[in-house]
């Protein structure tokens, strides 16, 4: 496998572009988790005719 050489500077800037991409990935996956739950704690189950038992 050839490497390519790359300046260090394109090299620290890719590497702040994946970090900050991986980051708000993280970030918005731990806010949509963090909504449906506290979507799901302000709206408890209902127990209604809809359930079969």
């Amino acid at each position: 496998m050839a490497m390519i050489h790359m300046p260090a500077v394109d090299q620290a800037f890719l590497l702040l572009l994946i970090v900050f991409c991986l980051g708000t990935c993280l970030v918005r996956a731990v806010w949509e988790l963090e909504q449906t739950r506290t979507r799901r704690i302000a709206s408890p189950p209902r127990r209604g005719p809809t359930e079969r038992s």
